[in-house]
């Protein structure tokens, strides 16, 4: 068995701007309407910066781990999709060419943690491999 991983650290700032310059297009290039619906409601959208860094943060820990990094091999930005539980912890759900390069690899199992704090957003995605 071998243990993937890969993180990744984002300015909370960088989105806080994005979302005040109202840029839909890098928005939807980067998520899916499921996460653009959670970050929107997420504490009334005063917390949608937060969110959405923290979700983009999750994007590149999973392509590191996947050995590619985003928007190489074919993955793009939506091919990961940052999905709640009915507990609220966040899983990541692979489509297309992700889902393809994780069988590649024999993934059978993917994990996740978010977090944002003191004005930066970080994730820690980690892989289980045959």
């Amino acid at each position: 068995m071998k243990i993937l991983c890969g993180t990744d650290l984002v300015e909370v700032e960088r989105f806080r701007r994005i979302l005040e310059r109202n840029e839909s297009s890098f928005i939807n290039k980067c998520f899916t309407e499921k996460e653009q619906e959670y970050c929107r409601i997420k504490a009334g959208g005063k917390r949608a910066a937060e969110s959405y860094a923290a979700r983009f943060a999750a994007k590149e820990a999973c392509g590191k781990a996947l050995g590619t990094g985003i928007m190489s091999e074919g993955i793009g930005m939506t091919d990961i999709e940052v999905v709640i539980d009915e507990k609220g912890a966040p899983h990541l759900e692979l489509k297309g060419r992700a889902k393809e390069k994780a069988a590649e690899l024999g993934v059978f199992s993917v994990s996740v943690s978010l977090t944002h704090d003191g004005g930066m957003a970080a994730a820690y995605c980690t892989m289980l491999a045959e």
